[in-house]
């Protein structure tokens, strides 16, 4: 086997106990405002105790759990996240300021990977998910699109994008996601596919060739959007919890595209009402002990894996959980769901190489 999948992963993780989501949020803001001001952000005790802390832990987990690309913890709601700088810096509707075009926690992650580096001398790969024009659209206003004002928020996506490219010896921005979960659940019809197209490819103008662009998306219905454009090269989607939802490898092969797909599930919601229908008590499910037993076995990670490969051979680029694991409380139960997802790749791959 000349290729094998990367692992990596979609981003959203569950904040540890001792946070609720009210003051994170008090001091990721605190924290943004401090960066846009270029004041020192690790001598405030509370934004070390509160954005900090919880930032590189939830970083660390991942990468001891053994994912290769880490995408940055995403705490923070994926629409405010954007949404507010983008209010506070807007310089015409939808288009933000450069300079407000911030994402905090990678560069709480560029001074982890420094000290990281001097100890272990091993340069870490970063994944930078960013909510993309569409899904940032309806939020903002409605399902009627205007592509001028669409074309600004991709413009607004792109300054966060530049913003938040690292090549240093210790860290290197790998992948940039855009996150489109509505795409293929909702008739757009005010607005042709040509122009959708267009709209996400102003999101990636002027990106470095060797950086991988993803489209994080929940359903492949309009995969054909992601395959005509002339920017984005590896399409994701949802696989672990719905085998159903691919598209043929010769249309990835057509357009020279690749696919990121989801090994293991992290539907909780759904996980935990199959449970229940088979008479599983909701009680026996609510302890770490009782949520652990919810997370997939490596029987069937390791199928689904198998499935998938079969299914895109040489265009499966890379692999993990599907969609975020805020909902795996604590954060001790989304490391085991990572660290589970890695055993059955490091497990593949020793068998692949025999």
């Amino acid at each position: 086997m000349s290729f094998f999948p990367l692992y990596d992963d979609v981003g959203s993780y569950p904040l540890p106990e001792y946070i609720d989501n009210k003051t994170f949020n008090q001091f990721y803001w605190t924290a943004y405002k401090a960066i846009i001001n270029k004041a020192e952000i690790s001598e405030h005790r509370g934004i070390q105790n509160y954005f900090i802390t919880p930032v590189i832990n939830s970083f660390k987990q991942k990468l001891e759990a053994g994912v290769e690309i880490i995408n940055y913890p995403q705490h923070m709601d994926m629409y405010n996240q954007f949404l507010i700088p983008l209010a506070d810096y807007e310089l015409e509707p939808n288009l933000i300021d450069p300079k407000g075009a911030i994402i905090p926690e990678v560069r709480v992650i560029k001074e982890f990977a420094k000290e990281y580096y001097e100890k272990n001398e091993e340069k870490l790969k970063l994944k930078i998910c960013i909510t993309g024009p569409i899904d940032l659209y309806i939020k903002k206003h409605d399902f009627t699109i205007y592509k001028d004002l669409a074309i600004n928020l991709s413009q607004s996506i792109n300054n966060f994008i530049k913003n938040s490219i690292i090549d240093q010896k210790y860290l290197e921005t790998s992948i940039i996601a855009i996150d489109e979960p509505s795409l293929g659940f909702i008739d757009i019809v005010n607005i042709n596919d040509d122009d959708i197209i267009d709209i996400f490819d102003r999101c990636f103008e002027g990106i470095n060739s060797k950086i991988d662009t993803q489209i994080h998306l929940h359903s492949l219905k309009k995969a054909q959007l992601a395959l005509e454009s002339k920017k984005i090269n590896v399409l994701t989607c949802e696989y672990a919890s719905d085998k159903t939802n691919t598209i043929p490898k010769n249309n990835l092969d057509k357009y020279d595209k690749f696919i990121r797909v989801g090994i293991t599930r992290t539907n909780i919601d759904g996980i935990i009402g199959e449970n229940i229908d088979i008479g599983t008590s909701w009680d026996s499910l609510k302890s770490i002990e009782g949520t652990l037993k919810l997370i997939d076995s490596k029987e069937r990670i390791k199928h689904c894996f198998k499935d998938a490969l079969i299914h895109y051979d040489d265009r499966l680029k890379y692999i993990g959980p599907d969609c975020g694991l805020s909902g795996w409380k604590p954060p001790e139960v989304a490391y085991e769901l990572l660290k589970r997802t890695k055993d059955v790749i490091m497990q593949f791959r020793s068998e692949m190489t025999k």
